[in-house]
């Protein structure tokens, strides 16, 4: 009689349950921000550990990244806060464009 695997075993082997990133996580990401069809200074950072959660980056940005996966893109789109440090960012729509690389619990 042959051993019967259990469903996380199954889904470690075929790679199809990853792990979704929950509050309290860190994402390790790549993002590059944009205003318009512009990418603006500052904006942009590899490999950066974000806690989920934390709220250090602007308001929106980190609920946007719950449920992501390693591997997946998303396009994070947030309003700078009118009192922003930047004038040319204050205020202002832009959309982050946002790789997972990597979830840590």
């Amino acid at each position: 009689m042959k051993k019967v695997m259990g469903v996380m075993a199954v889904c470690a082997l075929l790679a199809g349950c990853e792990k979704s990133a929950k509050n309290g996580d860190t994402v390790i990401i790549d993002f590059a921000g944009f205003l318009g069809t512009e990418q603006f200074a500052g904006g942009t950072a590899s490999n950066y550990p974000l806690k989920l959660g934390s709220h250090t980056f602007i308001p929106g940005f980190e609920e946007q990244l719950v449920g992501a996966k390693v591997g997946e893109s998303r396009d994070v789109n947030v309003a700078f806060p009118v009192d922003y440090f930047a004038p040319n960012l204050a205020g202002k729509d832009v959309v982050f464009k946002v790789t997972v690389k990597d979830i840590k619990k």
